[in-house]
C-alpha cells in the first residue's frame, strides 16, 4: 500500500476524522498546466530571442526552473493526509507525510485534547508528556468541531482558566 492510501479502519470506530489538503487538480491534469505553462513561456521566449532579445532566455530558463520546483513542491504535498480514530479505549492518530506512515495510539481516557490559539486555533493532543498536532489541513472552525467532539469522547482534558489552553 503506497502511503497515500488510507489503512483500513479499525473495527466500529466511534469517531473518525480525515484531513486532506485540498487538491483541485489530479495528478495528471497538474502535468498537463506545467506543459502548457512551460511551453507558452518558452514559445514567448524564443519569438523574443529570434527577435534579437537574446538575453530574455536565461530569465526563461529560471522561470521554467521555479515553476518546476513549486510544481514538484505541490506534487509531494498532494498525497499528504491525517487520521484521528476513536475506537474502544484508543485514540488513533495516523499521519502520512513525505512518504512515510506514521502512527500512534492513546489511551482514551487518559488523552488531554487542547484547542490553543484565537484567531488560528491549534490543535494539540497530549498523552504521557508528549503532543501530537491533528488538522493542519482543515479550517479553523471545522478544527474546533473535531477538538470538541474529542473533547466529549475522552473524559480528561485541560479545564478552564488552566494553561495550556481551554476544554471544549
Amino acid at each position: 500500500m503506497s502511503p497515500a492510501e488510507l489503512p483500513p479502519l479499525p473495527a466500529e470506530p466511534e469517531y473518525s476524522v480525515v484531513c486532506r489538503r485540498n487538491s483541485s487538480l489530479a495528478r495528471r491534469e497538474r502535468c498537463a498546466a506545467f506543459g502548457l505553462a512551460a511551453a507558452a513561456s518558452l514559445a514567448v521566449a524564443l519569438a523574443l530571442a529570434a527577435a534579437g532579445a537574446w538575453p530574455v532566455l536565461p530569465y526563461a530558463g529560471l522561470e521554467l526552473a521555479l515553476l518546476a520546483a513549486a510544481f514538484v513542491w505541490v506534487e509531494r504535498r498532494a498525497g499528504e493526509w491525517e487520521r484521528v480514530t476513536v475506537a474502544g479505549d484508543r485514540v488513533i492518530v495516523e499521519r502520512s507525510a513525505r512518504g512515510r506512515l506514521d502512527r500512534r495510539e492513546f489511551n482514551r481516557w487518559w488523552l488531554r485534547v487542547e484547542l490553543e490559539g484565537e484567531r488560528v486555533p491549534l490543535l494539540r493532543l497530549r498523552y504521557a508528556g508528549k503532543a501530537v498536532d491533528f488538522g493542519s489541513a482543515l479550517p479553523p472552525a471545522r478544527r474546533v468541531e473535531v477538538a470538541r467532539a474529542l473533547s466529549r469522547l475522552t473524559v480528561s482534558g485541560p479545564m478552564p482558566g488552566t494553561p495550556g489552553g481551554t476544554r471544549t
